[in-house]
């Protein structure tokens, strides 16, 4: 059987390498990428584009952003950012081999593994990888002049290029470049002419590489130096550089220096054994350093955005979740299905679950408004996107959060603040039609009171004055059914907040109001919260008989107590084996006190 040739096993590996990537990211960590396109707003305008190439660096981040808007699309998102990962290795490849002459390079791949781990993080950006990419295929155009001086002529303008174009990812241009003239210098069988003086080569590469970010900062674009360097294409916080970018701007020089002295023989003889390592390695580690605690959070983050109540609900029952977002994620989820007050006590509910408090140093989640919004607190929902969108750490318009402050300026009428938001949609790719639509609502009270999520929502407002207080958000839920007694999200929101809370004074206060609704019977919750009630009293109360308890809530009761007094206090994990969807359960088996 004929031996393949190395460039065909080249191929192969690389093929392999974007199969493994597709996969990973596809099946495994697509929330971190559709999140990616939810935390920007993408223009297509020539100002925009200016905006961008008026600093270093801006034509990367440029690019990045207009990937990023097609991550709407999971097999869109992961196949970019697999494909990407591919060029920046293939770009690589092309390197050693026009300066090495050597054709099996493995650790070619180590570059791309390390920013395909820095992308578990969702601060790294993808502007990041576009400009390492392209300044690694900047230097195969720079290896495609043979000539010494056309070369260093060429290299020095696309250091400049470079710069002001991909960023700090000039610096791995020009420590290449160096490295590359280095070599050639010292192996003159090269096809390649050498340059003759290496101080002419320090003096093209080095110097200006030094100087010319400190004068950009004093006089073209105001900024810290760090920012000078490194520009703000890898990291939303531009004040911090991590150490992971630093060694990938170094990579491509490592690798230069390995493969330019390495033995040909030790090249040829182990690519097997480096590529089972290096993809042994691929795999570990994508099982062990990435946040999939996180990844989890954002999957119920990202059912609340597309409104996928019971797919939520379907996988809190597979797969309970712990995260304050993904349990947000499931109150309202049974909310807005009509199940919070018959399977509240199934997902192992904790009193601060149905919203996030707000800290009004950070940037405030996307799904934190989420809540407020369907409940009718419009006001508060707003505050909360604004609040987003005026903390991301890049500056950057989280197109949800745009979205939705134009939806809850429509609702409360304030046409022409929605109408300067929708000016931003407008000019966007995807959500261009959602603008023209919703443009049609402006002005128009009566369209507004017929759609069938708006206008609802704008009878639900409150019309009190109240002082809100995340600790008593009560007060909050007792003033939109004041506003509008048809209100069932908020009098399930309320009334699970008393019994959350073991408040059964609240509870039993409001729950006259159960008879408003269109409930059958009494909730099932609500039931189980009577039955137990009713224990505490020596004689049942006549205000608690109008409230009928089914038989089977009873002996279903009567099990928990025979349980419960036969050594079942002090088996808390066999009771919730038997018990643990019932509010009696919650009641003897958590902690919380109510203040």
């Amino acid at each position: 059987m004929p031996r393949l040739k190395d460039k065909n096993i080249i191929r192969i590996w690389n093929g392999l390498f974007f199969l493994v990537l597709l996969v990973f990211w596809r099946f495994y960590y697509i929330n971190h990428l559709l999140q990616k396109e939810q935390m920007q707003l993408f223009l297509i305008t020539a100002d925009y584009l200016k905006e961008h190439l008026a600093v270093q660096g801006g034509l990367a981040i440029y690019l990045g952003e207009f990937i990023t808007q097609f991550f709407l699309n999971k097999w869109l998102a992961s196949g970019i950012v697999s494909a990407l990962l591919t060029l920046f290795v293939f770009g690589i490849q092309k390197v050693l081999k026009a300066v090495s002459g050597k054709e099996i390079y493995m650790l070619s791949f180590l570059p791309a593994i390390g920013y395909h781990f820095m992308l578990f993080d969702r601060y790294y950006k993808l502007a990041g990888l576009v400009a390492v990419t392209l300044s690694v295929w900047s230097l195969v155009l720079f290896l495609q002049v043979k000539k010494a001086n056309w070369r260093t002529a060429l290299g020095f303008i696309l250091m400049i290029l470079n710069y002001w174009f991909l960023g700090g990812a000039f610096i791995l241009f020009a420590l290449s470049a160096v490295l590359i003239e280095f070599q050639l210098k010292f192996k003159p069988e090269q096809k390649y002419q050498a340059s003759r003086s290496l101080l002419t080569v320090l003096l093209v590469y080095i110097v200006p590489a030094v100087l010319i970010p400190i004068y950009v900062q004093h006089f073209i674009v105001i900024d810290h130096l760090l920012s000078a360097y490194f520009s703000r294409v890898f990291y939303q916080f531009s004040f911090l550089m991590p150490t992971p970018v630093v060694l990938i701007l170094i990579s491509l020089p490592l690798l230069l220096l390995i493969y330019g002295w390495l033995p040909e023989k030790w090249v040829n003889s182990f690519y097997a054994g480096w590529g089972v390592l290096l993809f042994a390695t691929l795999f570990l580690i994508s099982v062990k350093l990435p946040n999939f605690t996180e990844e989890k959070e954002m999957h119920f983050d990202n059912l609340v955005r597309e409104r996928n109540w019971e797919k939520i609900i379907d996988l809190a029952e597979t797969d309970p979740p712990t995260g304050e977002q993904a349990k947000l994620a499931i109150s309202l989820a049974l909310a807005k299905t009509g199940q919070m007050s018959t399977l509240l006590f199934h997902f192992n509910p904790e009193p601060n679950d149905f919203f996030i408090p707000f800290n009004i140093r950070g940037m405030a989640p996307l799904i934190a408004n989420e809540p407020y919004y369907y409940l009718g607190l419009v006001n508060y929902s707003k505050m909360l996107c604004i609040e987003t969108m005026e903390s991301t750490p890049d500056k950057s318009m989280p197109v949800r959060a745009v979205k939705r402050v134009v939806e809850n300026y429509i609702i409360d009428g304030q046409y022409k603040l929605a109408e300067r938001y929708l000016w931003y949609l407008e000019r966007t790719l995807f959500y261009r039609k959602w603008a023209a639509n919703a443009k049609q609502y402006l002005y128009n009270d009566e369209k507004v009171n017929t759609h069938p999520e708006w206008g609802k929502l704008r009878k639900q407002r409150v019309h009190d004055d109240f002082y809100f207080q995340y600790k008593r958000n009560d007060l909050a839920l007792v003033s939109l059914l004041r506003s509008d007694q048809q209100n069932k999200m908020a009098y399930e929101y309320l009334m699970s907040w008393y019994l959350l809370r073991k408040d059964f004074d609240e509870f039993l206060k409001y729950l006259p109001l159960v008879n408003t609704f269109d409930y059958k019977e009494i909730p099932r919750v609500f039931q189980e919260a009577l039955a137990y009630i009713a224990t505490l009293y020596e004689e049942v109360p006549e205000g608690l008989k109008q409230f009928p308890v089914s038989a089977a809530v009873q002996q279903q009761l009567k099990r928990y107590a025979q349980s419960f007094q036969q050594g079942g206090s002090n088996q808390p994990e066999e009771m919730k084996r038997l018990f643990g969807t019932t509010y009696w359960y919650y009641v003897h088996f958590t902690d919380f006190e109510n203040e």
